[in-house]
């Protein structure tokens, strides 16, 4: 009976201090933040340009932080509330929360109008709101904290500053725990430059699809959204598509099979160009429009990126789609 009593005393011990560590870490060490840089968007008009290319043609931040009309193919944003936020509802057999994207226009009291340029900066590379709370990452933070180079960044900074001001009250998203306590430990400071995008094609266009969130969303993920060895690009992972069911991101390597090996470039293109399979088929939550005005050059960057993509045989499952959408 003592033995066991001591034991029992010696496990309840073991769970306080993996308990306190945990707590230490989520707790009192995460999230990893600094103060945002002083820093200052250049409102030159090439930068404003450069900005609006950025955020509305190839990071697609115009999709995601917009009310959408869902109803329309490649979901375009309603004409008068780009950039304010954005409902995605509760699917939690998707994602343990509610998503809501923040306001990204220059309102002053659900926007932006009071951060600084630093601290929307901060935002997007590192995950940390204004007032220091960790923002939903989507794999997409440290993305950009990998990629955009200040001068790109700030340039994005500047086109968000020159938009119309929309008063948008939104909830925030709310996420279920424990994801909301690991959700803590993914900020990461970005240390050193950031280089410029690339000119050489191939690294420009494996650049564009970091930036556009091809890798994002087409690589493999487990359940604990964790990047899946050996699944580069293979696609499979389930999304919802509002009104119409459930989708899989696509095999976009160069499997002949089940991949993207047996496309000619025209077909890729008009992937991007019109959201649509080399069948002909809709490709049902494609963002496809916020990528038709990408130049032509960055377009053909993105096909030659694509082709260098080694081949994955994963077979993806066709759309799940609601009785009232099926053919």
């Amino acid at each position: 009976m003592k033995i066991l009593k001591k034991a029992l005393l010696v496990t309840v011990a073991l769970l306080l201090l993996v308990c306190a560590g945990v707590a230490t870490k989520f707790y009192g060490l995460s999230p990893r933040t600094r103060p945002a840089a002083a820093l200052k968007a250049p409102m030159s008009a090439a930068a404003i340009e450069r900005g609006r290319y950025l955020a509305d043609h190839v990071a697609g931040c115009v999709g995601c932080h917009s009310v959408a009309d869902e109803q329309v193919p490649g979901e375009p944003p309603v004409a008068g509330r780009e950039y304010a936020g954005r409902d995605f509802g509760e699917h939690r057999d998707q994602f343990p929360g509610h998503i809501r994207t923040s306001n990204l226009t220059p309102d002053a009291e659900t926007g932006l109008g009071r951060w600084s340029d630093g601290e929307i900066v901060r935002a997007i590379r590192e995950g940390v709101a204004r007032d220091g709370r960790t923002l939903l990452p989507m794999g997409r933070r440290r993305t950009y904290g990998a990629t955009l180079s200040d001068a790109d960044v700030l340039a994005i900074v500047a086109y968000l500053r020159t938009l119309k001001p929309i008063r948008a009250e939104q909830l925030p998203t709310q996420v279920d725990f424990p994801i909301s306590m690991l959700m803590r430990s993914y900020p990461r400071p970005v240390d050193g430059r950031i280089p410029p995008a690339p000119t050489d094609t191939l690294a420009r266009g494996q650049w564009l699809m970091k930036v556009a969130n091809c890798v994002d969303c087409h690589t493999t993920v487990d359940d604990n959204h964790q990047a899946i060895p050996g699944h580069f690009l293979a696609g499979g992972n389930p999304f919802p598509v509002e009104g119409k069911g459930k989708s899989y991101t696509a095999n976009i390597t160069s499997d002949k099979a089940t991949g993207i090996g047996a496309y000619t470039d025209d077909d890729i293109l008009r992937v991007l160009n019109q959201g649509v399979a080399k069948s002909g088929r809709p490709l049902l939550g494609m963002p496809w429009r916020n990528y038709v005005e990408m130049t032509e050059e960055d377009k053909r960057a993105i096909v030659v990126a694509l082709r260098a993509v080694p081949p994955v045989f994963n077979a993806v499952p066709p759309p799940d789609l609601l009785a009232e959408n099926r053919p």
